[in-house]
C-alpha cells in the first residue's frame, strides 16, 4: 500500500515535465507542417485560401493585386517557401530547447521521451488533417489511442519501478 501511495505521488509531484515535453512535441509537429507547406504543391492553394478569409479586410485589394499581375503570386509563393524554410529551423531549435528543459526536470528520460513522441505524431496528424485535408480513418483513431494508452502504461510502470528502487533502497 505504501509504495502504491507513494508511485501516485511521484506522479503527481514529478510532474514538472509535461509542459516542456507537451511544447517539444508540439514544435516537432509544426516542424514537419513547415517542411511540407515548403516542399507541398498545394501551398499556392493555401495562400489564396487565407487571401479569400482576410477578403473583407484591407488586405483584399493586396490579393486582388497579385491575381491581376502575372507573376504576383510566383513571388508570393516563394516569400512562404522561405518563412518556411525558416520556420522549419526555428520549430526544431525550440523544440530542442523544450526537449532538453524536460529532460533536466524529469527524473526519466523515457517518460519524456514517450510523451514527445506521442504529441508530435498526434498533433503532426490532427494538423495535416486541418492544414492539409488529410483524411484520418477509424483505424488512425484507435492506433494514436494506443499510442497514448502505451504513453501512459510506460509512464506509470517506469514511475512504479523508480518508487519501488527507492523504497528498497530505504531498506537495505
Amino acid at each position: 500500500m505504501t509504495s502504491t501511495k507513494h508511485t501516485i505521488n511521484t506522479i503527481t509531484t514529478n510532474s514538472s515535465f509535461i509542459p516542456y515535453s507537451l511544447l517539444s512535441g508540439t514544435f516537432a509537429s509544426l516542424a514537419s507542417v513547415f517542411a511540407k507547406l515548403f516542399t507541398d504543391t498545394r501551398t499556392l492553394s493555401i495562400a489564396q485560401y487565407f487571401c479569400e478569409i482576410f477578403s473583407d479586410s484591407k488586405n483584399a485589394k493586396f490579393c486582388k493585386e497579385i491575381e491581376e499581375s502575372g507573376k504576383g503570386w510566383e513571388n508570393i509563393i516563394y516569400s512562404i517557401r522561405i518563412l518556411c524554410f525558416a520556420s522549419i529551423f526555428l520549430c526544431n531549435a525550440l523544440m530542442w530547447n523544450f526537449l532538453t528543459k524536460a529532460l533536466n526536470k524529469s527524473s526519466s528520460s523515457i517518460q519524456v521521451t514517450v510523451l514527445n513522441s506521442a504529441i508530435n505524431f498526434c498533433m503532426t496528424a490532427i494538423l495535416g488533417n486541418i492544414i492539409f485535408g488529410e483524411a484520418l480513418s477509424l483505424q488512425w483513431w484507435f492506433g494514436a489511442g494506443f499510442i497514448v494508452f502505451g504513453t501512459v502504461l510506460v509512464n506509470i510502470s517506469n514511475t512504479v519501478a523508480e518508487g519501488f528502487d527507492k523504497e528498497k533502497t530505504k531498506i537495505q
